[in-house]
């Protein structure tokens, strides 16, 4: 949406003649803040997980979501398909880290935004949502609230939120000139008359007082241009103090008492520089604050009603000079008009006039006067369905749309309509049904040009429509619940339990499925902890609320079975722990009576199939005994137990007996009770808990012998909020789990932590995020391995959040590939993938092939190829990637050819481009040139010639040419009998193999005559001459053979005919 009367939209500077109250700040000293998208990720839900509570979109891509808890922003670039988000903190006046929950987001150009929020909170972009910086306001030293932002070009805007302090305790409209580097302040303006005091005392009689803000905030600021605006904002304000009366003598009492009754609804306009009051006041809505029958005492008071107290957020300006409101709460809307010269007559000050005319179009309990009796709703049929909304928007068509929140007890999903600026209301959805979201309630919605509506609220639901389409949703939240625990088999299945919820994973964390134990739920059984056996996704323990340990042997089935494994009535089971395939323990206490509560091991070593209960606990009917709620076993002998009171036992016998341990803080009190505990080695062991005012982060490194305190600079950074779970690397790197889905962490032992927040929710579902268990994946990683190479999961036990934690270039597999080109004819080309992020080592395979260790494959051919590579922790990622192709010469060995046995001849080969090399095989029967393109061959037999070239490219081609060898075929017949009996009848001068193209004969008698003579001579010849037999004798011949190969071969000699 453009947010302006219409929806949010841009216009330029203009000068605006106002009168301005003082400067207020000159912004010297920056503020220190971050805004990180890489590293908290919600899996579950998804995309998102933090409530909404604004949207502004510039134009149809560039769109930013603020929302509600721990600085939350998010930012799109594609219009709401995809969304970055992360977490915005700031130093604080007190150079406190802290964060803000954001009310209000406004673009002012492609590029710049803004975006408020409580603490004095303001945040800047200047490319569109991508970063952050912060923006020191007016508001900022006294940690007041920002409720609402509204800048008319790059530069000059204005903010307005609570009171800032100042002796007269109203709320300011400030602005600048310069993108926050400056401010001024606007004074609030004097509204009209209301009535307070006493309405039937004639001694001290009743007072018109002005009505002022004093006490309220502002909470929302549009404006329709440079010069007009409105500004309106919440309706209760101080009690002031009046004189008290004795309700019998009528007279003062010398004391005083308060009132109520001036209280009015913040409304103002803005026009060229003049701020206006148009405050609801209840002369201006006809209330004249009399009971309907006046009570007869002299110390009744002029009294309010709820239609003129309320809160309006909701705003939406209908023209220059109409404004519509929604209350907050009540399901109160108002139309004013500010046209200039309308006016209301004030009740109770009979000859003044009011600004504004008021008209009430929706109150389904509007009071008669002041009195306790209801009137007639407004209209006759009122809509009862405005639950919280503080965002309106006006489409093209007239609708107006204003989503609401839903009621915990009977959640529907609604938005609020109008087809005629607000006189009468209807209900529809924006969220697809038959979704476990479905019922989600909204606040945020934008309206972008191309009349796409995006509506956003309860943790991070969002859904779009365009104009007559159906509202469609990316979001999805798999899992419901909250968690108590969370732990992996292997780095791909992991499980967070919780209530009578499971969360179940199989691709380490990245999406879940749900168990839902509807039976645990009806009986308000509580699914404590839980915890895989070692490496085997199958198998899992769980401990419950009413002592009953549960065993599933089919933990990866789509519907596992989880049977009772253990009961012991009257205890509830805290936490699980187990080592190798049987050994199982869990810890827990009675849960009555409350002065003798006694806690309990129970343990098993052969898969819970038999269980021991071990009672080595002090009960103490002070009701000092130690509660035991946590459990930790790093071998099968060793283990460690801790939970209330400020102690830790420990067992090196598998948990037959129990020793108490060295406690790390002897003698101070309040005793810390433990929240957690991590075993990094049967040596290593971490705590973390709270005593208010007290909380602490303990470390042993022998056995627990000693103790180190490594709470460090935690209760500077961190003063407030209880430490709830704990996760270490090693000794020197991890993290602390905390209430407001604040995560400590720490790299060298904690002597220092880093404070960081997650963009978790607060509001709506659930509340807020407590980051209550987490877990690595893998929990044992190679040797060497850093801390940012681990991804780490957090589950929340006040709500179903999931996050993901680490800077996505480490804790996730990328990889870069050297790629040497193939030849187009052969492949020979060279892959060569260097991967890096996740955790060594790494496989790596291509094209589905087999899998290998390194990342250098051979004999590639050209083109598109898919690589896989797979680390340690089950990071995977598939790429694909493109061998590039080396053209190949082209190359052509020339003709066949065909010689005469004895021959040579020379072979024609040829290539495109410049070859490096030529090679003619076989080169036995190479006569020259082998390596030219025209050898001189003579084979003896029939050869095929293979011409190889190798290009300036190392690209190598191939040909051949086939030179048949016919065997000599000349042979003159010495004598021959053409008697006609078939035998040597014809003279033959070949042998009649085809060697020669042409034969010329010519045959002469002794006395040198021609007696016969062919010049296509075919062996043919039968001893005549003129057509008539020659005479027997001896004869001289000379014949000229031309041979296939153009050779030419002269022979002479005589031939004797025989008859």
């Amino acid at each position: 949406m453009n947010k302006n009367c219409y929806g949010k939209m841009r216009f330029g500077f203009m000068l605006i003649a106002s009168l301005f109250s003082y400067v207020v700040q000159s912004q010297v000293t920056p503020v220190a803040s971050t805004y990180s998208t890489d590293k908290f990720r919600f899996t579950n839900p998804q995309p998102m997980g933090f409530t909404i509570s604004d949207i502004d979109f510039f134009g149809n891509d560039n769109g930013v979501a603020v929302g509600v808890g721990n600085g939350n922003i998010a930012y799109t670039k594609d219009g709401g398909a995809n969304w970055k988000y992360g977490h915005f903190s700031f130093s604080n006046a007190a150079g406190l880290t802290t964060s803000t929950s954001f009310q209000d987001v406004h673009f002012v150009s492609a590029n710049v935004v803004y975006a408020v929020g409580t603490q004095g909170c303001m945040a800047k972009s200047v490319d569109g949502g991508a970063t952050w910086s912060f923006v020191k306001s007016p508001l900022y030293s006294t940690a007041k609230n920002i409720n609402s932002v509204w800048f008319l070009n790059e530069n000059k805007g204005y903010i307005g939120g609570q009171n800032n302090n100042t002796p007269d305790l109203e709320p300011k409209l400030y602005v600048t000139n310069d993108g926050g580097n400056t401010w001024d302040s606007m004074a609030a303006p004097i509204g009209g008359k209301t009535r307070v005091g006493y309405v039937n005392n004639t001694a001290v009689g009743s007072f018109l007082w002005d009505v002022t803000a004093k006490g309220k905030e502002i909470q929302r600021i549009k404006f329709v241009n440079d010069n007009l605006g409105y500004v309106t904002g919440s309706g209760l304000g101080t009690f002031e103090p009046i004189p008290a009366v004795n309700s019998t003598t009528c007279n003062p009492t010398g004391s005083t008492t308060t009132t109520g009754s001036h209280h009015a609804s913040l409304l103002w306009k803005f026009e060229n520089g003049i701020l206006t009051d148009y405050s609801i006041s209840k002369e201006r809505l006809g209330y004249n604050g009399v009971f309907t029958n006046l009570p007869a005492t002299c110390s009744y008071r002029y009294a309010s009603n709820s239609v003129h107290t309320q809160t309006f957020r909701a705003m939406q300006i209908l023209d220059n000079y109409t404004v519509l409101l929604i209350s907050l709460n009540n399901n109160i809307v108002i139309k004013v008009n500010t046209t200039p010269g309308a006016t209301t007559p004030n009740i109770n000050a009979p000859g003044v006039n009011e600004n504004g005319i008021y008209t009430l179009l929706n109150a389904p309990a509007p009071p008669v006067n002041n009195s306790s009796a209801l009137g007639t709703p407004i209209p006759a049929t009122p809509a009862y369905g405005f639950l919280n909304p503080i965002n309106i928007v006006k489409a093209a068509n007239g609708k107006l749309m204003t989503p609401v929140q839903v009621s915990v007890f009977m959640p529907q999903n609604k938005m609020m309509t109008s087809m005629d600026n607000g006189s009468t209301w209807s209900e529809e959805r924006w969220l697809p049904t038959g979704r476990n979201y479905s019922e989600f309630g909204g606040s945020a919605i934008a309206l972008l040009p191309s009349g796409k509506v995006v509506i956003g609220g309860t943790r991070g639901v969002m859904a779009d429509s365009t104009s007559g389409s159906v509202w469609k949703s990316i979001y999805n939240t798999p899992v419901n619940g909250s968690f108590n625990k969370m732990d992996f088999a292997n780095c791909a299945n992991g499980m967070a339990a919780g209530g009578g919820y499971i969360a179940r994973t199989n691709d380490g964390g990245k999406n879940w499925t749900e168990i839902v134990r509807q039976d645990f739920i009806n009986l308000n059984i509580n699914i404590n902890s839980a915890a895989y056996v070692s490496n085997d996704p199958t198998k899992a323990y769980f401990v419950t609320s009413i002592g009953t340990v549960y065993k599933s042997t089919d933990f990866n089935a789509a519907t596992p079975t989880l049977d009772p494994s253990n009961a012991l009535p009257g205890y509830q089971l805290y936490d699980v722990a187990t080592s190798g395939k049987d050994s199982v323990w869990a810890c827990g206490y009675t849960t009555s009576p409350s002065t003798a509560q006694k806690s309990v091991v129970v343990r098993s070593f052969d898969g819970g199939t038999n269980w021991t209960t071990v009672n080595a606990f002090p009960t103490n009917p002070s009701a000092t005994s130690y509660l035991l709620r946590h459990i930790e076993f790093p071998t099968n002998q060793i283990g460690y137990v801790a939970g209330t009171r400020d102690t830790v036992w420990k067992t090196t016998d598998g948990g037959v007996s129990w020793n108490k341990l060295t406690l790390p803080t002897p003698g101070v009190t309040p005793q810390i009770t433990y929240n957690d505990m991590f075993a990094l080695d049967a040596n290593t062991v971490f705590l973390v808990g709270n005593g208010f005012p007290r909380k602490a982060v303990f470390r042993t490194t022998d056995g627990g012998t000693s103790w180190q305190d490594i709470t460090g600079n935690i209760l500077s950074i961190y003063p407030v909020g209880n430490f709830n779970s704990v996760l270490f690397h090693d000794q020197n790197n991890g993290y602390v789990g905390c209430a407001g889905g604040a995560l400590l962490s720490t790299t060298n032992g904690g002597t220092t932590w880093k404070l960081e927040y997650a963009p978790s929710f607060t509001q709506g579902f659930g509340g807020i995020s407590n980051m209550a268990a987490m877990s690595f994946p893998s929990k044992k990683v190679p040797a060497g391995t850093s801390v940012e190479n681990r991804r780490l999961l957090i589950a929340n036990n006040f709500n179903p959040d999931i996050f993901e934690y680490g800077e996505t270039a480490k804790i996730n597999v990328s990889s870069t590939e050297q790629l040497a080109s193939s030849c187009s004819n052969i492949a020979n080309g060279t892959v060569t993938v260097t991967a890096t992020g996740g955790i060594a080592p790494y496989t790596y395979s291509i094209d589905g092939g087999a899998v290998q260790t390194n990342g250098v494959f051979s004999n590639v051919s050209a083109g598109n190829h898919t690589i896989t590579i797979n680390d340690f922790a089950c990071g995977t990622i598939t790429k694909t990637i493109n061998v590039p192709v080396r053209p190949a010469p082209v190359v052509n060995a020339g003709p066949d050819k065909t010689i005469v046995a004895g021959d040579a001849v020379q072979l024609q080969g040829s290539s495109n481009g410049n070859p490096t090399t030529i090679q003619w095989t076989p080169n036995t029967s190479i006569l020259s040139g082998s390596n030219t393109f025209t050898p001189n061959v003579k084979p003896q037999n029939t050869t095929v010639y293979n011409m190889s070239v190798l290009d300036a490219n190392g690209c190598l081609s191939n040909d051949n040419a086939l030179v048949t060898v016919i065997p000599y075929c000349i042979k003159v017949m010495s004598a021959f009998t053409p008697n006609g009996d078939g035998q040597n009848d014809r003279w033959l001068v070949t042998n009649g193999a085809a060697c020669t193209k042409r034969i010329a004969v010519a045959v002469f008698n002794r006395y040198g005559n021609v007696v016969y003579k062919n010049d296509n001579y075919n062996n043919d010849w039968t001893g005549t001459y003129n057509g008539k037999p020659v005479a027997d004798g001896t004869y001289y011949y000379v014949i000229t053979y031309t041979t296939i190969t153009d050779n030419t071969i002269f022979l002479k000699g005589d031939v004797t005919i025989l008859r």
